[in-house]
């Protein structure tokens, strides 16, 4: 098989030696989390700051206030606001990874518009896995197409626990991708031994990576590798 090009690899950090882990062996972009045990949440901001400035690659930074789930209350959204303003004004960061829902399941636009008006163009959004607890990934993935470029990425497994079993609505969600619409990103469960079948499958451009180049929780460079090698 023709092996694919300007493949994408984004890879979860959660430190500063990770990140430079990361670049050296090869990946093309940090996504920087605290608490992986939660499916990520904000990472402290001055740390942020401290891996945007030692890495080249771009960096995306959480912006989860708490792991409860993914509505936000006023509280919250002054916890968001704060870290947004510092992040956009303080660090070198690429962007910021975010995503809301309203209490029906359903993606909250009023949040999400509030978001692309902080962000304000200065700076990627990926939209993350909340899209994954909605009461229709296909359909939340269709609405965030209505946003053209103001949303990247949507950083998705398909409505499933992993991309490979929600591999089906993933490839709905390729299909319904519109060219000035936000790129799929996806990710969960994805390793050196399915990469390539679900790049196939989906023919997409980037993908995200978490435990699948970890061993012991610490990156493994020849899990790392062989990724890379295959995609």
């Amino acid at each position: 098989m023709k092996r694919r090009q300007k493949m994408l690899i984004e890879i979860i950090a959660t430190n500063i030696n990770e990140a430079i882990q990361i670049e050296k062996f090869g990946g093309g972009r940090v996504e920087l989390i605290d608490s992986f045990s939660d499916g990520g949440l904000s990472p402290n901001l001055e740390l942020s700051k401290a891996v945007a400035d030692a890495v080249s690659i771009p960096v995306n930074v959480m912006v989860r206030p708490h792991a409860r789930n993914f509505c936000y209350d006023h509280n919250d959204w002054r916890i968001i606001e704060s870290e947004i303003d510092y992040l956009l004004s303080n660090t070198k960061i690429n962007g910021v990874v975010f995503g809301v829902l309203d209490d029906k399941g359903k993606i909250d636009t009023k949040g999400l518009e509030r978001m692309i008006r902080l962000v304000d163009g200065k700076g990627e959004i990926t939209f993350h896995r909340a899209i994954d607890e909605s009461i229709d990934p296909v359909l939340a993935f269709k609405e965030l197409q209505n946003y053209g470029r103001a949303i990247s990425n949507v950083l998705s497994s398909g409505g499933m626990p992993t991309a490979i079993e929600g591999r089906f609505n993933l490839r709905k969600m390729q299909d319904i991708k519109l060219a000035d619409g936000a790129k799929l990103l996806p990710g969960s469960g994805v390793n050196p031994s399915n990469a390539l079948d679900l790049v196939s499958y989906l023919n997409v451009e980037q993908l995200h990576i978490g435990t699948g180049v970890r061993k012991d929780n610490l990156l493994h460079e020849v899990l790392f590798r062989s990724l890379l090698q295959v995609v």
